[in-house]
């Protein structure tokens, strides 16, 4: 459920991490070629290929700790407590409650099946769709709307 959340909240996410290694690919790939121009290079030989095995291999090595420290919070089970109010969005999770007045979010969006909030500086939230039963949704949807959040 945290990694939906995850991809919900951070769409763009492929793009962002297969970007460096296509531009490191394509370094590699053009220091290579210039290593065996007109006489072989062995320096450049070697930095073409320290390039292109980043370019292949450093999005997994540097991608995957970072994912998993982030997601790692978000994983452990337990009982996360949820309250949307005229006041603001508050949830409550592993001991720690984030508390957020409605004046601070800029958009509502249902991604994926979680409703996706984004803020001026706390980044996004999102919470399971399937938390709010039919008539919840439709007071949620309201809100978001009377609030100038959601835009649909």
């Amino acid at each position: 459920m945290a990694r939906q959340a995850f991809r919900a909240c951070h769409p763009h996410g492929t793009l962002v991490r297969w970007l460096p290694a296509g531009i490191y690919l394509g370094l590699g790939i053009l220091l290579l070629a210039l290593a065996f121009r007109d006489a072989p290079d062995p320096r450049a030989l070697v930095f073409g290929v320290v390039v292109l095995v980043l370019g292949l291999f450093g999005r997994q090595i540097f991608n995957v700790r970072r994912a998993a420290r982030a997601v790692r919070a978000l994983s452990e089970s337990g009982t996360t407590r949820l309250e949307l109010s005229d006041a603001g969005y508050t949830v409550e999770a592993s001991g720690e409650t984030i508390s957020l007045p409605w004046p601070t979010f800029k958009s509502a969006a249902l991604v994926r099946g979680f409703w996706v909030l984004t803020t001026e500086s706390e980044g996004t939230l999102a919470f399971p769709a399937s938390a709010l039963d039919a008539a919840q949704t439709e007071a949620f949807r309201a809100v978001m709307r009377e609030k100038g959040l959601l835009k649909r």
